[in-house]
């Protein structure tokens, strides 16, 4: 590859996990591991269908002394999250295949972490199921989905959700499967307002265009994110985060 197509490869990646909405679901999800279990502790994390396999790659790159373990049906999403834990050096994330409602790969983690699948999963109670199974004594769940009655923001925006089996979840709702799953102290909370969704469906709309108007669009899309991250938003919750504990006994 010449070195113009390798910046261009890199460019591209990179505008992809800087999507608004993947950003901001990144940083919940890692926020929320690293304030409840402690950022520099020795962590086994297990990445919850973990796609391209994005949020473990970040986490592994942010924090060295933690294991990262995606999971995942598509082999060749798997592989490509492969490929770019070796091109960058993370020899502490790896990626298995996975069926999140039978018995999962990796047991005894600290923390397991579902973002945005549970809407895709026919039977989502029995993947929570697993999801604690693979739970240490007092390990985390953290789960994100979208909000049962959200909207998209921009006229002629699409209303679904990716490969949706269910239009998603409210607090009341994800609180009792998450409890009904057998965790407690679940806390769950609405995130991914107007401003930042906002933002994902315009890069959604641009998402196709030239290199460069995706780089000159980047900075705004970014600040909406970090709006959203600071409190200052408006509009009602399109997303809800939740985490709760594995009994400790």
């Amino acid at each position: 590859m010449n070195p113009f197509a390798k910046i261009r490869a890199i460019l591209e990646e990179r505008l992809a996990l800087m999507a608004p909405a993947r950003r901001l679901r990144l940083a919940l999800a890692e926020g929320e591991v690293a304030r409840q279990l402690g950022a520099e502790s020795r962590l086994r994390v297990l990445d919850a269908g973990c796609g391209d396999g994005l949020l473990s790659l970040a986490m592994a790159k942010h924090h060295s002394t933690w294991s990262l373990t995606g999971v995942d049906l598509r082999e060749d999403l798997l592989e490509g999250a492969r490929r770019r834990a070796v091109a960058r050096g993370l020899p502490n994330a790896r990626f298995v295949p996975g069926n999140l409602e039978e018995p999962l790969p990796q047991q005894g983690c600290d923390a397991v972490l579902a973002v945005e699948c549970l809407s895709e999963i026919p039977d989502d109670r029995q993947a929570l199921r697993m999801m604690c199974e693979a739970l240490r004594p007092g390990g985390l769940l953290v789960v994100q989905v979208p909000e049962r009655d959200w909207q998209p923001v921009l006229p002629g925006s699409p209303g679904t959700w990716r490969e949706q089996v269910r239009q998603g979840y409210t607090a009341e709702g994800l609180e009792a499967a998450l409890r009904e799953a057998g965790l407690e102290g679940v806390r769950v909370r609405p995130t991914y307002r107007s401003l930042a969704a906002g933002a994902q469906e315009v890069r959604d709309r641009i998402k196709d265009s030239g290199l460069l108007i995706r780089l000159l669009a980047f900075p705004l899309l970014a600040g909406a994110v970090r709006l959203e991250r600071m409190g200052i938003s408006f509009g009602r919750p399109n997303a809800l985060i939740a985490a709760g504990r594995r009994p400790d006994r």
